[in-house]
């Protein structure tokens, strides 16, 4: 049960006086106060967004930096530095950020936005020092899944030490990012590994973060980061799901191209029966962000179909009315399910 500020304090006010009056315990209190959940303000979502935007622009940096090394390359050789070198530079830099992120958290502990902004830093020279550190040694140069699988048990620990939602959502995506190299090497440099391409394996990697989030919430020093594991695990399963009522398991893009769509019919089923089943189960045991993500993937699920199979046979004036006015219904539904929670 999701309440405001308000409510939340006449809450802890009652509490407050049943405990004074010997009427509940200490642990009823207490369990009773962690029975619902806050809603934030206006102020906390515009610091959520702002912290969103900035991870994205950091995560981006990331990646801009790392396929594009040239100024990191013009010190290094300007100074005539060696890889190891730099990745050395690197890697103290990082234990400083360490340091002093640390020492903010226990100072301003509140103050998340400041604290995952400068973990974004972090997660970037840690990924450039791991780089240069791999760059090191040529016989490792065409290995791609020894730096991603480096990264991921870096971020994973760091991530721990720092209580950082920023750096254990970049493990996951490098845990991700080394799943795919790593059977990409076991396959010998194939598409197809074990019978599977890249959109079922992917797939199966989704569903095991997805079910990892029910191991991180009975681990005491994993258990803050169980819900975030929970909607990233569910987002990664059903966007491989997704791509794989698409493409099928075929690991050929020019095989794939020469077969008609309405050929995967059954994959495109199994994913509109796996969404159903999970709404539904959802719906009846209340799990919202369940319901939430299903229900946005049915959406893309039902659009995706459309482009599959009706694309060419009916008007575009047609689809794009008939899409504005099914994101209304969506939009009057919610309304009518918010106005239902108030009262």
């Amino acid at each position: 049960m999701k309440v405001n500020k308000e409510e939340d304090e006449i809450i802890k006010k009652a509490l407050r006086h049943w405990e004074e009056r010997e009427l509940i315990t200490s642990e009823q209190v207490n369990r009773l106060g962690n029975a619902y959940e806050v809603e934030p303000g206006s102020m906390a979502a515009i610091a959520r967004y702002a912290l969103i935007a900035a991870i994205s622009c950091g995560l981006l940096a990331f990646g801009s930096l790392i396929i594009d090394e040239k100024w990191i390359e013009l010190l290094r050789k300007q100074y005539g530095y060696s890889e190891w070198v730099v990745a050395l530079i690197f890697s103290a830099f990082s234990l400083i950020l360490i340091y002093f992120a640390r020492k903010r958290r226990h100072r301003n502990p509140g103050d998340s936005a400041s604290i995952e902004s400068m973990n974004i830093g972090l997660g970037l020279s840690i990924g450039i020092a791991i780089a240069y550190w791999v760059r090191s040694f040529p016989s490792l140069a065409d290995h791609y899944e020894l730096p991603l699988l480096l990264a991921t048990i870096s971020f994973f620990a760091v991530s721990i030490y720092l209580r950082s939602a920023t750096l254990w959502v970049i493990m996951l995506l490098a845990a991700t990012g080394w799943w795919a190299a790593q059977t990409h090497y076991w396959a010998g440099g194939s598409y197809r590994f074990a019978g599977m391409n890249y959109p079922l394996r992917m797939t199966l990697f989704g569903l095991a973060v997805w079910g990892l989030s029910a191991v991180v919430d009975k681990s005491t020093a994993l258990k803050h980061f169980s819900a975030l594991t929970y909607r990233v695990g569910l987002f990664m399963f059903l966007t491989a799901a997704w791509t794989l009522s698409i493409f099928g398991n075929y690991d050929d893009l020019e095989r794939w191209t020469q077969v008609k769509q309405h050929d995967f019919w059954f994959w495109a089923l199994g994913f509109t029966i796996l969404l159903s089943g999970l709404i539904t189960y959802a719906i009846k045991k209340h799990l919202d962000t369940l319901r939430d993500v299903g229900l946005l993937f049915f959406l893309v699920n039902i659009y995706t179909r459309y482009f599959e199979y009706f694309w060419d046979r009916t008007n575009k004036g047609i689809f794009f009315a008939l899409l504005a006015i099914s994101f209304w219904f969506v939009a009057k539904k919610a309304g009518e399910w918010i106005n239902r929670q108030k009262t």
